[in-house]
């Protein structure tokens, strides 16, 4: 897939990060002996170019409520590009997406080392976690898959990811189309996912489909899309459970948010709090940089978004009582992105 130089400036996904140059065909696709599920991150072979200097080297907070901006430390820090993160609810597991190198060849990016990664928490901090480890979303896939952005029910049954893989819908159409993100849906059994399934129409399209997750009851699912029906760029939708489980036809046509949330540039990577399923994090690039914003439902509509934090972040993630909110700065200068990590915030008031 080709990606443009604003897509890639405004966009801190797993897809829009790496999948530059990357096609529909996964000729490339390796999945080396010995590596699977648990096993510990590969050393990162990303080089920084000490003479790039981004746009923002640090995030800004803008919010008076959330602190000043910290990085999560070793060993989750390298120079790689860490990416569509998670936090779970309880603030223990950090879930995230490692390439080895930024916009690396079809091959890198297929290979089994690249995808999502778990870290467990050490001690009381917030960015203090122990070695990562594969946590593998590609089960059952021969011909390769880019995965990333796990959303798990409230009781951690199921996953929701995003995916770049053959069986996207409009990888399937005719003639094919450029769908490099569709939602699958797979259970977890003892902290291991298994087969993974597309979510089908309606939630799915031919268009990207993804940068998503689910409600704090587990009866929406929030995502972007740059289908038809939007207010410009991606929008943030919402598909309602319908009460048959969890996969394909077990959601309903999802409804765009409309404004204030959504407007005519990109609006994705929405989130929520658990214990506060009335504000909504999102990254928005409506001043200019992508920066987080969040609004409040009155019960019968969306507020006026906020900004919290700026300077070419997205992917917000907190914990259930909100008192963490994690998320991704992209590392982007002249040139275009050649990096992101992950920092976080504590709730001061």
């Amino acid at each position: 897939m080709t990606m443009n130089s604003r897509t890639m400036g405004t966009f801190g996904a797993v897809a829009l990060l790496v999948l530059a140059g990357c096609e529909a065909d996964t000729d490339g696709a390796t999945n080396d002996a010995g590596f699977g599920h648990g096993s510990p991150r590969p050393e990162c072979q990303q080089v920084v170019d000490p003479d790039r200097v981004a746009y923002y080297e640090v995030p800004v907070v803008v919010a008076d409520d959330w602190g000043p901006p910290a990085r999560v430390s070793l060993p989750v820090r390298d120079a790689c590009p860490n990416d569509a993160i998670e936090i779970s609810r309880d603030g223990k597991t950090l879930y995230f997406f490692w390439s080895p190198v930024v916009n690396g060849s079809n091959e890198e990016l297929l290979a089994a080392e690249t995808g999502t990664y778990r870290a467990e928490q050490i001690g009381s901090s917030p960015g203090t976690f122990r070695e990562p480890t594969y946590f593998e979303l590609q089960v059952g896939v021969e011909d390769g898959s880019v995965d990333g952005a796990p959303s798990f029910s409230p009781d951690g049954s199921f996953v929701v990811f995003h995916s770049t893989r053959a069986d996207n819908l409009g990888y399937l159409a005719n003639p094919p189309m450029d769908d490099y993100l569709d939602l699958y849906v797979a259970d977890v059994v003892d902290g291991v996912p298994g087969p993974a399934l597309n979510l089908g129409e309606p939630v799915n399209s031919v268009y990207l489909d993804g940068e998503h997750t689910l409600s704090p009851d587990g009866l929406g699912l929030y995502l972007a899309s740059t289908r038809p029906g939007g207010l410009g760029g991606t929008d943030i939708w919402v598909s309602e459970r319908t009460g048959r489980g969890w996969s394909e036809g077990a959601w309903s046509d999802p409804v765009n948010l409309g404004a204030p949330i959504n407007g005519p540039g990109e609006e994705l990577q929405p989130a929520f709090a658990a214990d506060d399923p009335d504000t909504m994090y999102f990254a928005s690039d409506r001043d200019g940089a992508m920066s987080i914003y969040r609004s409040t439902w009155d019960g019968a509509a969306w507020g006026t978004p906020e900004m919290v934090i700026t300077g070419y972040v997205g992917e917000p993630a907190l914990v259930a009582d909100g008192s963490v909110l994690y998320f991704v700065h992209v590392l982007v200068d002249d040139d275009g992105v050649y990096g992101s990590n992950i920092w976080y915030v504590e709730r001061t008031g």
